[in-house]
């Protein structure tokens, strides 16, 4: 967050956290799971579906990011 944010410190609260992940995109896929909890005409599913493409090259490149890890599939 430091180094991509430009963060002067990472907050040490989860408030904060969810407004920087809010500011940068990441609740519209937290947002869409809860959304399809109790909808079951398939609409907002079909809406989740078509987020699955952004979400999984995100998902990976923040645990790259976060673990200093490469994204191994095989594991």
């Amino acid at each position: 967050m430091v180094e991509e944010l430009g963060l002067a410190e990472v907050p040490n609260s989860a408030k904060p956290i969810f407004r920087i992940a809010n500011e940068n995109q990441w609740l519209i896929y937290a947002d869409s799971r809860v959304a399809t909890s109790h909808d079951y005409s398939g609409e907002k599913a079909k809406a989740a579906l078509l987020l699955m493409g952004g979400f999984v090259p995100d998902a990976i490149q923040l645990y790259t990011h976060l673990s200093g890890e490469p994204w191994n599939v095989a594991e």
